[in-house]
């Protein structure tokens, strides 16, 4: 049983369970990444766009990292950034910069995780930010 034991240790040692999606220091527009102040408050969603149809312009003021479990998505900022993302990819989102996603070459579905504080919104549409408390543009 000891025997056992200890190569099952030795496997598992030598042997990658899981490989990371992703690891950075910028969001995908070589933005900086800041944590607010406060509770921390990890958050996550689901995230379905039918092809063609865009999401929102808005912002995230907390660190924002999206998964694509299926399709293609534009993100393109109002100032005119873009990437394209696809099945499998990760990135990590711009911060505090209006921006939008955009299913294309049929539906999308994302997996969205927020690294935030309590009481801070994860998404904001400009329309509910007049004063820029959140979004810089």
């Amino acid at each position: 049983m000891i025997k056992y034991f200890f190569s099952l240790l030795t496997m598992l040692a030598t042997t990658s369970l899981a490989a990371p999606l992703l690891t950075t220091t910028q969001s995908w527009d070589a933005g900086s990444i800041a944590y607010p102040v406060g509770q921390a408050e990890i958050a996550s969603i689901v995230l379905h766009l039918e092809e063609g149809k865009a999401a929102p312009f808005h912002c995230h003021p907390v660190p924002t990292m999206g998964y694509v479990l299926q399709g293609t998505v534009l993100v393109e900022t109002k100032s005119g950034k873009a990437t394209t993302i696809a099945k499998g990819d990760a990135l990590v989102e711009v911060m505090r910069t209006v921006h939008r996603g955009i299913a294309v070459d049929g539906p999308a579905e994302l997996v969205v995780f927020y690294a935030g504080a309590e009481g801070i919104p994860h998404t904001v549409l400009p329309s509910d930010d007049p004063g820029g408390v959140h979004c810089d543009d």
